[in-house]
């Protein structure tokens, strides 16, 4: 049956469109056509985009829409429709070329604007530079420098944020350093997004999310945080990215800072850089910052450290002074020494302004800690390292629950079993569930990607776990056809199938069988 839409478009009578077939109405390799017929059989219904041929011999782009019922008599019929688009595509390409030019010239526009704005930042810099230089003594610039570092590398409130499940733990000092009072230490992502400023909330999770969306193993951000009395800290983060086998990110592990009082400082170092003992600045930064703060002169071999140091390590401090100096590679790891001495001898001698340094250090009673190292270098006019400023951050605490988000190999078997359980418990054991999505449930049941559990379950058996749930919910079919008490609609939307033509063809590709065959022969 035809309409006469379908003869003005393609340009046939109605006889002549009833004796032709459906191939010969596209253009020929026509692979979308077959692909969305493949696609119904299997679905019910299916949209594809074809070149079809006119009488003319013109061929057009169309959107063809196709779905498959089943009549009063129980016949499977289909319902085809095809929709010109040619004209939306033109005007579409037309649209984009415009944006396309439009986006140009703005670029043009914008370097030209941009290349005057450095070029006018660049005299200032310059200018600024001479300035300061004569009104600033190079011990009011290390000061300045060894403020803004012990900012970007101490950190307050751990966390750990499952991405799967949206749970987000946060450690005790929560309370302390932001006032929050969290329950079971667990909250989402939105509760974090609350906490953000209004003019930053886009730019800060667009970075977040084009971080965890891109193969970096590391996130860091600098961001105002509301505090639960109303008031605004600024604060900065770093984090881990734990990501699976195919690259997807899975979990964060980090912590945040509120760097508020540091910046304070800073503001009153500017204000009375000249009556500031270097020793009183350091001692003063150390007890804002929650890692083991160390400085180290290299001119006199003199060795500072924090308070913090002895209770994260263990070791006393001797009044910032000692033979820390001379003995301060032997506290690290003996496979780890001599990549450090060689990295931070290596370092002093270029020309770089900093050194990191991810390694094992022994701790006092015994233990040993990882931790990551971040120092600053300073130099003098002729570029000669003349001191060294850093914090050590004990990592850990997220190396472990690093290592706690991958599965070792083997607890691969026991999860391959829950996930066939699970499976196998929802499509015969709970029918209501059967509405869910799948790889959601799966993934928040187990805790672990959906992406990974499907290679894994592959790998394993041969087969992806979309084939395993079709079978598990044929074999329920068959169960209630040789029970007898449902018809095949009461069967397909008690294991919601979107339509009876639907159960039927994924009943036949599994079996062999039509459902009402199996039942004759039961």
């Amino acid at each position: 049956m035809t309409n006469n839409a379908a003869r003005k478009l393609t340009g046939y009578s109605k006889r002549e469109l009833l004796n032709k077939s459906i191939t010969s109405f596209f253009t020929a390799n026509e692979s979308s056509f077959r692909k969305m017929l493949r696609q119904r059989n299997a679905e019910g219904q299916a949209v594809a985009r074809v070149k079809v041929l006119k009488k003319s011999g013109e061929s057009l782009t169309c959107e063809i829409t196709s779905a498959v019922f089943t009549d009063e008599d129980g016949i499977e019929k289909a319902i085809t429709t095809i929709a010109d688009i040619s004209q939306r595509i033109l005007k579409q390409k037309e649209i984009d070329n415009r944006k396309h030019e439009l986006v140009e010239a703005n670029i043009i526009l914008a370097k030209s604007k941009q290349k005057k704005i450095e070029e006018k930042k660049d005299k200032k810099v310059a200018h600024d530079i001479v300035v300061a230089q004569e009104k600033s003594d190079a011990r009011f610039a290390e000061n300045n420098e060894w403020i803004k570092h012990i900012a970007k590398t101490s950190y307050d409130v751990m966390w750990d944020w499952d991405i799967v499940t949206g749970e987000i733990y946060v450690g005790d000092s929560i309370e302390e350093v932001f006032g929050y009072k969290v329950q079971n230490n667990t909250v989402y992502f939105n509760h974090f997004s609350h906490c953000l400023i209004r003019d930053e909330k886009n730019v800060v999770e667009k970075k977040l999310w084009d971080t965890l969306f891109s193969d970096n193993k590391s996130w860091d951000d600098t961001y105002m945080f509301r505090r639960c009395d109303g008031s605004v800290a600024s604060t900065t983060s770093r984090a881990s990215i734990v990501r699976d086998e195919q690259g997807k990110a899975i979990r964060l592990i980090g912590a945040i800072q509120d760097v508020s009082k540091l910046q304070e400082l800073e503001k009153k170092l500017k204000e009375n850089s000249n009556e500031k003992d270097n020793s009183e600045i350091l001692l003063k930064a150390s007890h804002l910052s929650f890692e083991g703060i160390w400085h180290w002169n290299l001119v006199t071999n003199e060795f500072f450290l924090s308070d913090r140091f002895e209770e994260l390590f263990g070791y006393g401090t001797n009044h910032n002074a000692g033979d820390m100096a001379a003995d301060w590679v032997n506290y690290f790891h003996p496979d780890d020494k001599e990549a450090i001495t060689k990295g931070i001898n290596d370092a002093i001698a270029s020309p770089v302004m900093y050194w990191e340094n991810t390694c094992r250090f022994i701790k006092a009673d015994g233990s040993i800690a990882k931790v990551f190292n971040r120092a600053t270098i300073i130099r003098n006019k002729d570029g000669k390292a003349s001191r060294i400023i850093g914090v050590m951050h004990d990592i850990s605490w997220q190396m472990e629950k690093k290592a706690a988000a991958e599965p070792t190999y083997d607890k691969k078997p026991v999860l391959i079993e829950k996930i066939k359980n699970i499976i196998v418990n929802l499509v015969h054991h709970s029918d209501d569930q059967l509405q869910m999505n799948f790889s959601d449930y799966l993934s928040k049941e187990l805790h672990y990607d959906y992406t990974y559990l499907s290679n894994l379950f592959s790998e394993a058996e041969g087969i992806p776990i979309r084939k395993f749930i079709i079978a598990q919910k044929i074999e329920r079919v068959k169960e209630l056809i040789i029970a007898g008490e449902l018809t095949l609609t009461q069967i397909a939307l008690k294991l919601h199938y979107s339509s009876i033509a639907h159960l039927s063809n994924q009943f036949k590709k599994v079996t062999g069988l039509t459902p009402s065959y199996f039942k004759q022969q039961h």
